[in-house]
């Protein structure tokens, strides 16, 4: 039975194992690394995760859902058209269990257990939530690790000098910055900031606002396919912006055929905004670390958002340090989880590696007034213990409260309430007379042992596994429920994927080029129908080759020459 690590992403997904004496990612049954963080669920209960979902958003909007990451630990819910309702976890599940049998299938054997990667700013119910996504998807999940430490440990493996490197890590959805001391096998993360809620997306975001404003389209206006139409395009102009300084994509509506267009510097007036919030994080933990820049030897960038080059020119602007790409930002978070698998297995090579990771939010009480009084605070290492005392604040007071938070306002019921504990029989005395000792014992694993000691009594909690609504027992029902929905088997994705984006080209492409792509996808179909494997198999060749021309040629069927694909047939290894 093997253990695997799992990069848990906002917009993509993927995993990696430790073999070989290296870390080793996972392809999907595509044979790609990547799996997109779509879910799309079927009539039948059928559940669809990855490509073909992704292709399914514009196809059948209203069961189909994405980016869900963001609403990991909330109350908040997805519907579906046929009925059901699915929370962040349930859907985070279903792509956990997808690479669990990736895994199985490439491992040829069974896979029971992951460390899952997590923002470093998660707080309490979002890390809980993500453990409860493993457990729905069949995992074991004992151990959570923070995205930019991966990445750390990632960047360190044979690394023999001693350094100091930020991780600016600017995913889809979420941005983490670490700074991080490493030497011999020891990494160290010295202070973590972040933002739960800014990432790539935020820029699909703006561009397709820009475009609505610039041809003075109301979204209101738009069916939901068309919506999901201009939030892919905008997707893939900012993709195009990573290669070129300009770039434009042929957007087609009911109401007409319109041009998305966009250069980088305008992206970086209309993104100003969002690139202020990016300063924030990277100066906290500068400020927290007690640094001097000229003590940083580098920041790294990792995650898919990083490849936007006006992202790096704002960080060489904004901090004098070297700013770095990882050469492979997509990737580094799921090899560092991978190596932090083998740590936990105590397994080869990395068996004696130590991280020093940290606590990324105060955890405290509320006093008499209001106020947060932190016992652990941000940035002290883990696992970590401190205790404060506490006194009476009225005349023969014979109960203290103590709600527990976690956060950094100043005001405590702005923070995280984690839960509520208090010592009674307390001696009848004048105010300030009777003490309290608050004992919190915070570990690697997000686990809060909270003692408290008083004249009269000692009380005692573990916090752990803390998710409001959602008891062991809802937890374990949920699970029965999931299990009767089945993954679309593996072997059946890459043809339904190539006819759902048939589907989405034909709503996208011009009226002359509908009647061709749909005798061509008529085609297919009857192939897959009758044909035998071969036959199936160069069908699903020429098929693709046949769409990814329709794409390239931005739907113009003038533009269109169906006479290149075939030739790259002729390279093409059918057997």
């Amino acid at each position: 039975m093997a253990m695997i690590g799992i990069d848990l992403g906002t917009t993509n997904s993927l995993a990696a194992v430790w073999r070989k004496g290296r870390a080793e990612l996972i392809p999907n049954s595509f044979g790609e690394y990547l799996t997109p963080s779509v879910v799309s669920i079927g009539q039948d209960g059928e559940i669809h995760v990855g490509r073909t979902a992704r292709e399914m958003l514009i196809t059948n909007p209203g069961n189909t859902f994405a980016e869900f990451k963001r609403n990991m630990g909330t109350d908040y819910r997805y519907h579906c058209k046929w009925g059901q309702t699915y929370s962040a976890e349930d859907l985070s599940s279903f792509v956990l269990r997808r690479l669990k049998e990736d895994a199985e299938a490439y491992l040829g054997e069974e896979v029971t257990e992951a460390v899952i990667s997590v923002p470093a700013y998660f707080n309490d119910d979002k890390r809980c939530a993500t453990k409860n996504a493993g457990k729905l998807a069949g995992l074991k999940v004992e151990r959570l690790i923070n995205e930019p430490s991966a990445v750390a440990l990632k960047h360190h493996m044979g690394v023999e000098e001693a350094e100091t490197f930020i991780i600016f890590d600017f995913g889809g959805g979420t941005l983490d910055v670490s700074l991080v001391e490493a030497f011999d096998n020891m990494v160290e993360i010295q202070a973590v900031a972040g933002d739960n809620y800014l990432g790539g997306m935020d820029f699909n975001g703006l561009i397709a606002e820009n475009f609505y404003m610039e041809h003075k389209i109301p979204v209101t206006s738009l069916t939901t396919e068309e919506q999901a139409i201009v939030f892919r395009e905008a997707e893939a102009l900012k993709r195009d912006l990573t290669r070129q300084n300009q770039a434009e994509r042929k957007i087609r509506l009911s109401s007409g055929e319109y041009t998305m267009c966009m250069t980088n510097q305008h992206l970086i007036h209309i993104g100003a905004e969002l690139f202020k919030r990016m300063s924030k994080p990277i100066r906290q933990v500068i400020n927290d670390s007690g640094l001097e820049t000229e003590e940083i030897d580098r920041l790294i960038l990792v995650g898919g958002s990083s490849r936007m080059p006006i992202v790096s020119r704002y960080l060489d602007s904004l901090v004098d340090i070297l700013v770095v790409t990882d050469e492979q930002p997509d990737e580094s978070i799921a090899l560092g989880a991978g190596i932090a698998a083998a740590i936990k297995e105590r397994t080869g090579d990395v068996k004696d590696m130590i991280l020093a990771d940290i606590c990324p939010f105060s955890l405290g009480t509320e006093l008499y007034d209001g106020s947060f009084s932190p016992i652990i605070h941000r940035n002290d290492t883990l696992p970590c213990s401190k205790t404060e005392s506490y006194v009476t604040v009225k005349d023969n007071q014979t109960t203290m409260e103590f709600p527990i938070y976690q956060g950094d306002n100043l005001i405590a019921r702005e923070n995280l309430l984690l839960g509520t504990m208090e010592v009674t029989n307390l001696p009848k005395a004048p105010k300030g007379a009777v003490w309290a000792n608050v004992t919190f014992l915070y570990d690697i694993n997000g686990i809060l042992d909270i003692r408290i000691t008083s004249r009269s009594q000692t009380v005692h909690r573990v916090m752990m596994n803390k998710r409001a609504g959602l008891s062991e027992d809802e937890l374990n029902r949920r699970l029965e429920e999931l299990r009767q929905m089945t993954l679309s088997p593996m072997e059946d994705e890459k043809n339904l994927y190539l006819m759902e984006k048939a589907q989405r080209l034909y709503r996208e492409c011009s009226p002359a080029l509908r009647g061709y792509l749909s005798s061509q996808l008529m085609a297919f179909r009857r192939i897959l129908e009758t044909g035998g494997d071969r036959e199936i198999r160069e069908a699903y060749v020429r098929f693709s080759l046949y769409l990814e021309a329709v794409e390239r040629s931005g739907f113009d069927f003038e533009a269109f020459d169906d006479s290149f694909f075939e030739d790259d047939m002729e390279e093409k290894d059918l057997s």
